[in-house]
């Protein structure tokens, strides 16, 4: 390179009158290029070959950094034996599994959880991830996502403190269809007479999503202004027949009668709209 200083090229012509000139670059940018030159090269050696300094590597250093700063905590491997824990999973159980399970775990929409058959397994670790997982095509949500490992765990333990012993009403129920009598005939064992009381259903099997005032909890409230799937009494009762499986909602059609369908519909609808 030239080290004449304002030497015109002769351009101009071809660049609307433009001058270029050809002046040397100063000592000191050179130096610092020829520096930036050498670096790079000590750069890719430093972190691809010597120490393999990658963007993977240095995620994963930085997430094992972070699981020793915030450890997970480990999973519950056997059911707990402790009256706190327990009392735990019984209200858990109560608010949550009560109304598919009866509350003593006897069943009723699900399965039976106190004799001696399991369908998803028995141990503490498969009835916690069936709690977890849930059964899709029977209608048992995922509580994983809502509950959470130690709440999951807590309600395990509780099934499995009851598993295998039959609750006192189903022993009582055999006994008497052993010796010919109808325990129906006790009192307060036959359905009422005249209408289904649309309340006493909503009790029984919707209070555990819905709450027992219609607010909501793990299902939507149903005393608000807004309906998600319609909030006539016509679109309330095809919701309820239908359900909503994607969010957890199962089909009641075929598990409640058409009646009592009609009837805790009805409530809902009066109580959404009452004044």
């Amino acid at each position: 390179m030239s080290r004449i200083t304002d030497k015109e090229l002769g351009h101009a012509e071809e660049a609307d009158g433009i001058e270029e000139y050809d002046n040397p670059m100063p000592d000191w940018w050179l130096g610092l290029f020829f520096v930036t030159v050498v670096w790079a090269g000590w750069y890719v050696l430093d972190w691809h070959v010597l120490h393999d300094k990658t963007q993977a590597a240095l995620y994963q250093e930085e997430l094992a950094e972070a699981r020793l700063k915030w450890p997970e905590p480990e999973a519950q491997v056997a059911a707990a034996t402790d009256a706190e824990t327990l009392e735990e999973g019984a209200e858990i159980f109560a608010s949550t599994c009560a109304s598919c399970h009866n509350v003593d775990l006897t069943g009723g929409i699900g399965p039976n959880l106190v004799d001696a058959e399991w369908i998803h397994g028995g141990s503490f670790a498969e009835i916690s991830t069936t709690i977890t997982e849930g059964v899709g095509a029977k209608g048992m949500p995922a509580w994983g996502p809502i509950l959470g490992a130690r709440k999951i765990a807590a309600v395990a333990s509780f099934i499995l403190s009851r598993g295998g012993q039959e609750a006192p009403a189903v022993a009582a129920a055999a006994a008497a269809h052993e010796g010919g009598e109808d325990p129906t005939t006790e009192a307060g064992e036959h359905e009422p007479a005249g209408e289904v009381d649309g309340a006493a259903v909503f009790a029984k099997n919707c209070v555990a999503c819905h709450a027992a005032d219609l607010t909501g909890g793990i299902g939507p409230n149903l005393v608000d202004d807004e309906w998600i799937h319609g909030g006539e009494l016509a679109q309330i009762r095809t919701t309820i027949e239908q359900g909503v499986p994607a969010k957890g909602m199962i089909t009641w059609k075929g598990i409640l009668p058409d009646a009592e369908i009609e009837a805790v519909a009805a409530y809902i609808h009066a109580k959404a709209h009452a004044d």
